[in-house]
């Protein structure tokens, strides 16, 4: 029976008489560096609609507009809502959407999507050049940014 004693490179046999010293390599954490992806950054441009309906002295008229952000791919899930939460965490706290399951079944993350009304949890982002763009469902108030107001939609239910 052997017993490897913690941070030592000493391997006792514990049920000769006579104890015997073998000497075996440290085993270390392996070093996880080696498993991130080496590939080149996948830098892809989002364009985000903003907007938000309030009263501001300053900016009385102020139009809505397409906001560009610079989001590398290899950082974030493959998925629209991923790329979304990612700005919203790490680049920019004021964009406003709706989430809730992440798997397409509630509709809470229902946007325009390069033109397309989709589901930004199950929208896969393609890895053109061309620049993503979205705006928030058509032929519905906008509360802010990408959020719709739903309810018409929730009293028709």
């Amino acid at each position: 029976m052997f017993r490897v004693l913690t941070n030592t490179t000493t391997v006792r046999n514990t049920t000769a008489a006579a104890a015997t010293k073998i000497n075996v390599p440290d085993t270390k954490q392996p070093d996880m560096k080696h498993l991130k992806r080496e590939s080149q950054s996948r830098i892809k441009t989002i364009s985000i609609y903003r907007w938000i309906i309030y009263i501001n002295p300053e900016e009385p008229n102020k139009k809505p507009y397409l906001q560009d952000y610079k989001i590398d791919l290899n950082d974030c899930g493959p998925m629209v809502l991923d790329v979304l939460i990612k700005i919203k965490n790490e680049l920019d706290p004021t964009l406003a959407f709706r989430r809730s399951c992440r798997e397409g079944i509630c509709g809470s993350c229902s946007m325009n999507i390069d033109g397309r009304n989709t589901l930004a949890c199950i929208c896969k982002i393609d890895d053109s050049s061309k620049p993503l763009k979205i705006h928030p469902l058509p032929h519905m108030y906008v509360i802010k940014d990408l959020v719709p107001d739903f309810t018409n939609f929730y009293m028709q239910l």
